[in-house]
């Protein structure tokens, strides 16, 4: 019976360590090409930012449309500054520093990228909503 529980005894311990290991490569390390991608996808939304703001603002001042409605309840102008607003809160490089010395783990990088993403994903319909009322007008 003691040959039987040594083989047990080690079998728990190199499983404790794997499992630790796993854990640590999954939640504790700070992986290099994650962090590289919430880069990419940061400059990608904060550079879809600006430029949906851009359009924005160059028809808004072509057909001298700040006060008109471009969603029920928010105007044209009222969606500009929320814009800025966003980038300057959420999308300036000072907020890229900060979280990058911050040594975000994996799952928090991962949440970033996600939220990132969302925000993207949003611009991009109104950019291209935008895109095809100039077409159109």
């Amino acid at each position: 019976m003691e040959p039987f529980l040594l083989i047990c005894t080690i079998l728990g311990a190199i499983a404790s360590v794997v499992a630790i290991l796993a854990y640590r490569n999954d939640h504790a390390k700070k992986p290099k090409e994650e962090k590289e991608f919430l880069i990419l996808q940061f400059n990608s939304t904060r550079s879809l930012s600006l430029s949906v703001t851009e359009k924005l603002e160059n028809y808004c001042k072509k057909y001298n449309a700040f006060n008109d409605p471009m969603f029920e309840g928010t105007t044209f102008g009222q969606y500009i500054l929320m814009l800025k607003k966003s980038q300057e809160k959420n999308l300036s490089k000072e907020i890229l520093d900060t979280m990058l010395s911050l040594s975000p783990t994996k799952p928090m990088i991962d949440s970033m990228v996600k939220s990132l993403e969302n925000q993207f994903n949003e611009l991009l319909k109104i950019d291209t909503w935008l895109d095809s009322k100039l077409i159109i007008e």
